[in-house]
This record gives structure tokens, sequence and C-alpha cells, in this order.
């Protein structure tokens, strides 16, 4: 997702935060409720960077999910994430598969809020290929028959503000929270002395978004208005050691 895009999607979740009713606004939501239908849940996954794009071994679900508006010509004919994702998995083979969002098992994910320079993935929108279910797949080994790959831009923090919470990002990793500071760091995806690039080829990355989890939380909130629900989701926090 391009930085502009990204930037507006955030501001319209903080307006989700405020007030959830402004997502069901004509013109104003980021999100399309996506009923009942197959998907590809990436939270909580890893990924692999290759050649600039990150590929993550994702999660074959079927039910309810969300997915960002990605729109494409000719808009007239209201052709978006749904439309593609229907047309991926409709056939009687499956050739592809997008990546949306339904809130995680809080028992098996947690959030983890990023205030260094790193990376991460995101892939609320990626395209998933059914041929990949059921082989190995570089960097992430055995992808099984209920697991698919998905390909996802990366994107890399280089100058984080914690004053300025859009300059921030947030992952999803393990729920067992870390108990050492460098480890917290390594989930986020932060540049150390060892990987000094992130978004260099055979980096593994978490799934995520950038501004704070509170972001997460609002799209937890907007998931459980729509398709009448009771999320919950753990968060980490980093070690002060």
């Amino acid at each position: 997702m391009k930085t502009k895009s990204l930037l507006c999607f955030l501001t319209l979740f903080s307006l989700i935060a405020l007030n959830p009713s402004v997502a069901q606004v004509p013109g104003i939501d980021p999100l399309l409720p996506m009923p009942n239908q197959p998907y590809a849940l990436c939270a909580g996954a890893i990924s692999f960077n290759f050649d600039g794009i990150t590929y993550a071994k994702c999660r074959k679900l079927l039910g309810n999910s969300l997915g960002i508006k990605h729109t494409y010509p000719p808009v007239i004919l209201d052709k978006n994430v749904q439309n593609v994702n229907i047309i991926g998995t409709s056939h009687r083979n499956s050739t592809f598969t997008v990546s949306t969002y339904s809130p995680p098992d809080p028992y098996t994910y947690s959030l983890y809020t990023c205030t260094k320079p790193g990376a991460f993935a995101q892939c609320n929108g990626g395209i998933c290929f059914a041929n990949t279910s059921g082989s190995e797949f570089p960097g992430v080994g055995l992808v099984r028959q209920d697991e698919i790959i998905c390909s996802c831009p990366i994107v890399n923090i280089t100058n984080p503000d914690v004053s300025k919470p859009n300059s921030i990002y947030h992952v999803t990793g393990p729920a067992r929270c870390p108990t050492q500071q460098t480890d917290y760091d390594a989930i986020c995806g932060s540049n150390t002395t060892q990987v000094p690039d992130m978004t260099a080829d055979g980096v593994i990355l978490h799934i995520g978004s950038g501004g704070p989890s509170s972001v997460t939380y609002a799209m937890n909130a907007y998931y459980d208005q729509v398709f009448n629900t009771r999320s919950y989701e753990g968060e980490c926090k980093r070690p002060v050691n």
C-alpha cells in the first residue's frame, strides 16, 4: 500500500475509533464487509522477502472478513476486492484467493506496537495463489493444504515518532509476550546491526499495519458491529529491560 493510501487509511480508522457509525457512511468507509466466503487470513503469519515483495504463509478460511476496498477500472461496475475474490474462488478448481481480515485467535496471537525503524508486511488485499497449498515454499517451508502463500507489499518505516501515531506501526505476533527487548524488536521487524535492511531478500517479517495497535482495535470493533460478534485482542508491551 502506498504511503498516501496508508495515511488515508489510518485517518479513516481514527474516525471509526471515535465513532463506529462513521464506518457505515457511503464513500468514507475504508473496509468492505465480505460475508460467508473463502478468504486468506494473514494476521499472525510470517512472510519471506524476495525481490522487493514479501510472501506470507496464511490460513485458508471460510467465513466473514473485512477487505480494503481496492477498486479497479471501470469503477462504475463496482469492481472491488469482493469481485476479485469471487473470481478466484468460484471456479471448480480455485486459482487464487484474496487476503482479507478477521480477528485472529487471541490465545495464539497478540498485537505489538513498534516504535523503532523497521518493516512489516501489509497483506490485506494481497493475492494468494492456490497452487502453493500442499507444497514447499522458500523461506517458510511446508505449506499445508489449509494454508496458502500470499504476495504482500513491504512497508518500510524509517523514521518513527511516538509523538506522531501515524508514523509508527504494529504487527501481530505470538500471544506469549517476550521478556527481552531484543526478542520484542525482532517480532517488530526492527532494524538491527545484524539485519540493517529489513526489506532485503531472505528477511522474515510479521504481518502488520501502520499506526498504533488502536488501528486494529478499531477494525475489530467494526467487524463485531457488522457481523454481530464479540472479539478480543491481546497486546504485548515492550519490556523495560
